[in-house]
């Protein structure tokens, strides 16, 4: 039988892992650094082997360093700047600082789409919901009324468009202004119809009568919750000043300076790696109580 993989922050509330995986993200496509850009994908990919597995990771692999590769290979293309020139082809100059900024980019855009996947991975629908409490039930119904209805409203839109070219008989055909008011006319009587009918619908189900209703809450804020939450937003604070002068520092154009190793990517680097951490640690306290 095939054991279930204990996935970090299952134990915190989900206002932790939201505020390190938005901390996370932020941080990742505002840091455009080399050093930073290599330190945010390293933590991805490792907290995406622990939390969804090596191979779903390699698939997905599949597809993100060919995107990477082709950033790197077509940024020459379009941003032919630098002072190392590399080869001419033609009348394209590729420069080693235009490619260095390709492999940064698609690497930060790599991070970043490895970040959402994680995200996704720890913060289920379920908990994402605990997180708005009573609001959140209006936006998730806002929302799945907006999906519903915007494809009703396009296929509404095609059927007044076909009615319309059909009546060849009342005269000739309209013009593009008289066509779209005509449409737009229509819909819009069609979008107040059925905005009536569902409001006479959703009060018949008793929503939002005015007794609070109560309901399963899946995490309770603790205080350790909460200690964790600010440690991420002061850690995550540090760490936006530090990328900020690690950035302003940096520059592609028109000359690369030299890396050097300094002490403010330490936190940086805790930062991102703090997820996989995290995930290690729920796998070793879970084998202890196995």
């Amino acid at each position: 039988m095939r054991r279930a993989r204990h996935i970090a922050f299952d134990a915190c509330h989900a206002c932790v892992p939201a505020t390190l995986f938005a901390s996370i993200l932020l941080l990742t496509m505002f840091s455009v650094q080399p050093v930073l850009v290599v330190l945010s994908l390293t933590g991805a990919l490792a907290f995406s082997a622990l939390a969804r597995g090596l191979r779903a990771t390699l698939l997905g692999l599949r597809w993100q360093l060919p995107m990477l590769a082709l950033v790197c290979l077509a940024n020459p293309l379009f941003s032919a700047s630098g002072s190392t020139l590399l080869v001419r082809l033609g009348p394209v100059c590729v420069y080693a600082e235009s490619l260095a900024y390709g492999a940064v980019m698609g690497a930060l855009m790599v991070s970043v789409v490895v970040w959402f996947e994680d995200a996704v991975a720890v913060l289920t629908q379920d908990r994402l919901l605990s997180l708005g409490r009573g609001g959140s039930s209006s936006v998730a119904l806002v929302v799945s009324m907006a999906s519903q209805l915007t494809p009703q409203l396009l296929r509404r839109s095609r059927g007044v468009e076909a009615s319309l070219s059909a009546c060849s008989a009342a005269g000739p055909r309209p013009g593009l202004r008289e066509r779209l008011t005509r449409e737009s006319g229509q819909l819009m009587t069609w979008a107040l119809e059925d905005s009536l009918e569902r409001a006479d619908a959703m009060r018949a189900r008793g929503w939002e009568s005015g007794t609070r209703r109560t309901s399963y809450r899946v995490d309770i804020l603790r205080e350790s919750d909460a200690a964790k939450t600010c440690g991420v937003v002061v850690l995550a604070f540090l760490c936006a000043f530090l990328a900020a002068v690690a950035c302003g520092q940096w520059s592609f154009y028109p000359v690369m300076p030299a890396l050097v190793c300094w002490w403010g990517y330490a936190p940086y680097a805790a930062l991102m790696l703090l997820p996989a951490v995290a995930a290690v640690a729920e796998r070793i306290r879970w084998r202890g109580l196995e």
